[in-house]
This record gives structure tokens, C-alpha cells and sequence, in this order.
């Protein structure tokens, strides 16, 4: 004999913000308590069982999303290019910045998170202005 299917049960606007409201003080709920809060809602035991499987499965999923994303953007984080300005030395002279060479941009990169930490990092030491 074949069982017939049980059909979805469809909470009432009520009914969600009760759930969700004992789930955010209590992701699990004894035998009690789920019993109380059934009778509240009037809903089976059964009913609030399973919802709250499924709720804490939801929380466990976006939990764990959160935490992919966190990881992304620590794994890719935004790079700035800085430029450094400095005379570049002529081989002939070996006095920094005397010769006319044009000033040269060579780019620094460095992560927004840390860029207080970097801006102190030594320049090239070959023909530095200042």
C-alpha cells in the first residue's frame, strides 16, 4: 500500500515571525518547548520540527557562504597603484638626480587594507628626491 504524500505546509506571516523569532534566541529547541510553541501556532509538533531543521540548514548554508565571500575577498583584494617619483642616476656621473634624466614612474603596488602599513617602505635607494 502506497503512502500518500504529505502536502507543503504554508506558515502564515504570523506563524514565520514567531519561528523565526524563537530560532534567533534558540537554534534548538527541546521536546517542551517545541510542543509550547506548536500549540502557540497551532501547528503539529512535527511541523515545528521540521522547520526548524530546515531553518538551522538555511543558517548553516548562509553561514557558510559568508564565509566563501570573506575568504574571496581576502584571497583578491583590491590593489592600488602608487607612483613613486625618483630621478633615475646616470652610470657616468653616479651622482643621484644631478644628470637630466626625466623623472620615472615606477608603480608600487600595494593592498588597500594595507596601505598604512606600507606607505613607511623604503623608496629605491638609487636617486632619491626629496
Amino acid at each position: 500500500m502506497k503512502r500518500k504524500k504529505k502536502t507543503r505546509t504554508v506558515f502564515s506571516r504570523s506563524q514565520v515571525f514567531q519561528l523565526e523569532s524563537t530560532f534567533d534566541m534558540k537554534r534548538y529547541l527541546s521536546s517542551s518547548e517545541r510542543a509550547g510553541l506548536a500549540a502557540s501556532l497551532r501547528l503539529t509538533e512535527t511541523q515545528v520540527k521540521i522547520w526548524f531543521q530546515n531553518r538551522r540548514n538555511k543558517w548553516k548554508r548562509q553561514l557558510a557562504a559568508e564565509l566563501e565571500a570573506a575568504n574571496m575577498a581576502h584571497a583578491t583584494q583590491r590593489l592600488v597603484r602608487v607612483p613613486i617619483l625618483y630621478h633615475e642616476a646616470s652610470a657616468g656621473t653616479g651622482a643621484p638626480g644631478v644628470d637630466a634624466t626625466p623623472i620615472v614612474r615606477a608603480p608600487l603596488v600595494i593592498s588597500v587594507n594595507d596601505a598604512a602599513t606600507t606607505t613607511h617602505l623604503a623608496r629605491p635607494s638609487i636617486g632619491i628626491d626629496e
